[in-house]
C-alpha cells in the first residue's frame, strides 16, 4: 500500500477543501469529502507520532519537560537567596512560595520521570526537600538571617542530594555568586 507523505497531504487537504463547497445542495458529497479529510488528518497524526515513537495520547498528556522545570526551580532558588541575603523578608516569603509551587508542579507533572526509577520522583523529591523547606519557612517567618543562611545551605544540599539519587551527582547546587537575573531589586524598599 502506498502511504501519502505528510507534506503531500498538507498540499492535498486545501485542494480537497476547496472542492468541498456545496454546489446545488450536494450535502452527501460534502460529507464524504469531510470524512476523507478527517481520515487523512488522522493518518498524518498517526504517522507523525509513530515516527516519534510515542502514541498520540502520550503527546497530549505530556506535561512540561523536567529540565525546563528544574531550570525554573534553579531560578527560584537563586532569587530566594538574593531576597534572603538582602533580608527582604516579604520578597523572601514570595520567592519561597514560588519555589514551593515549582516543586509541586514537578511532583505533579513528572512524578514518575525515569530519572529515579524504580523510585518515584514524586516520593523522593518531597522527602529530601521538605525538611529544608520547613527550616527555610521558619527562618523567613522569624526574620532570622542566620537561620535563613543555614536553611538555604540545607536546601542546596538537599537539591544536590536529590540529583545524586537520580545519578546526576554532577549537578551541585550552591549559593549564587551573582544574581541570575539582576533586574529585580532584592533590597527592601525604604519606608517613605
Amino acid at each position: 500500500m502506498i502511504r501519502p507523505r505528510p507534506a503531500l497531504l498538507c498540499l492535498l487537504v486545501p485542494l480537497l477543501l476547496a472542492g468541498c463547497a456545496p454546489q446545488g445542495g450536494d450535502a452527501a458529497r460534502v460529507a464524504k469529502l469531510e470524512k476523507e479529510v478527517a481520515e487523512l488528518r488522522a493518518h498524518v497524526e498517526h504517522e507523525r507520532t509513530e515516527a516519534a515513537g510515542k502514541p498520540a495520547a502520550a503527546d497530549e498528556a505530556a506535561g512540561p519537560e523536567l529540565g525546563a522545570q528544574m531550570l525554573e526551580l534553579q531560578i527560584r532558588h537563586a532569587r530566594l537567596w538574593q531576597a534572603g541575603a538582602a533580608r527582604n523578608w516579604i520578597l523572601a516569603q514570595f520567592q519561597l512560595a514560588e519555589l514551593r509551587e515549582t516543586v509541586s508542579g514537578i511532583v505533579e507533572t513528572n512524578g514518575d520521570h525515569a530519572a529515579l526509577q524504580p523510585q518515584r520522583l514524586a516520593d523522593v523529591m518531597p522527602a529530601m526537600l521538605d525538611p529544608a523547606l520547613g527550616a527555610m519557612q521558619a527562618a523567613v517567618d522569624g526574620h532570622d538571617g542566620a537561620a535563613f543562611d543555614a536553611a538555604y545551605d540545607q536546601l542546596s544540599q538537599a537539591c544536590t542530594g536529590c540529583h545524586a539519587a537520580a545519578d546526576h551527582g554532577f549537578l551541585v547546587i550552591q549559593r549564587p555568586i551573582t544574581p541570575v537575573l539582576d533586574n529585580l531589586r532584592a533590597e527592601p524598599t525604604p519606608a517613605p
